[in-house]
């Protein structure tokens, strides 16, 4: 297997890319927005499908009712710059679950009209005022987490024995740290390979250490470059590859 390589791009407020073409082979794009600089107003809502702004209606708190209109909004703008389609046209759905047959990750349906154009793998992430973008030829997974405003000792307990060991034993600052540190891993791989989290972190252990080729349950998994307070990971379907540091710039903040 190649090396993968990933290709890191910041997006400063409503701007998403346009007439790119789906990474090849073992190359991510990954598109970070800061939801603090993109505005949303009605003409742009109607760039999300009736799902989506009944799904951001139902949110109790206007600003994560604005986080998820963000996130969704610049997802939809990203993948209309790799097909060519505009974004409200996007049809997007739901894949299976290799391991239960349950509506898994979104993916983007098959349509008339793309041409010859390749229907990119993608994956959408968010936590706090950071959404994060992963595209690219084969199924991807990513994920971000801001740091936690408690103790997430427990969440230890999710994790595969092994890497809740590995964790016991470090101090608190860096038993957080690490804690988190698997929990997007893991959760990147599940995004990959379609489970998703309701499937648990427990399934497999991802590892504390540096990570720019770690070779986790069948996905090749690297760091993200992520700004202060966001610990983030991708994954890529295939092990075995080597993941070169990514061109990151620090994402855009307000």
């Amino acid at each position: 297997m190649s090396p993968v390589h990933p290709r890191s791009s910041v997006q400063p407020g409503n701007t998403a890319p346009h007439g790119r073409t789906v990474p090849a082979g073992d190359a991510v794009d990954v598109w970070w927005f800061d939801t603090r600089t993109v505005t949303v107003g009605p003409a742009d809502l109607a760039d999300l499908d009736h799902g989506e702004r009944k799904r951001a209606e139902a949110f109790l708190f206007p600003a994560d009712r604005r986080r998820y209109r963000v996130a969704h909004l610049m997802l939809r703008r990203v993948l209309a710059g790799y097909t060519g389609t505009a974004p409200a046209s996007l049809p997007l759905g739901r894949g299976r679950c290799p391991r239960c047959g349950a509506a898994g990750k979104p993916v983007l349906l098959p349509a008339s009209g793309r041409g010859a154009r390749t229907a990119p793998s993608f994956s959408l992430a968010h936590s706090g005022d950071m959404v994060l973008i992963a595209v690219a030829g084969r199924p991807v997974g990513v994920d971000v987490e801001a740091d936690a405003a408690g103790c997430v000792c427990s969440l230890a307990l999710a994790l595969h024995p092994a890497d809740a060991a590995r964790v016991a034993g470090l101090g608190e600052r860096e038993r957080h740290e690490a804690i988190i540190t698997c929990w997007v891993r893991a959760e990147a791989v599940l995004k990959a390979t379609g489970q998703g989290i309701g499937h648990g972190l427990a399934g497999f252990p991802v590892g504390t250490g540096q990570a720019t080729g770690l070779s986790v349950n069948g996905c090749t998994v690297r760091e993200v470059a992520a700004p202060p307070g966001y610990l983030a990971a991708v994954a890529l379907a295939g092990a075995g590859g080597v993941i070169p540091h990514l061109r990151a710039e620090a994402p855009a903040t307000s």
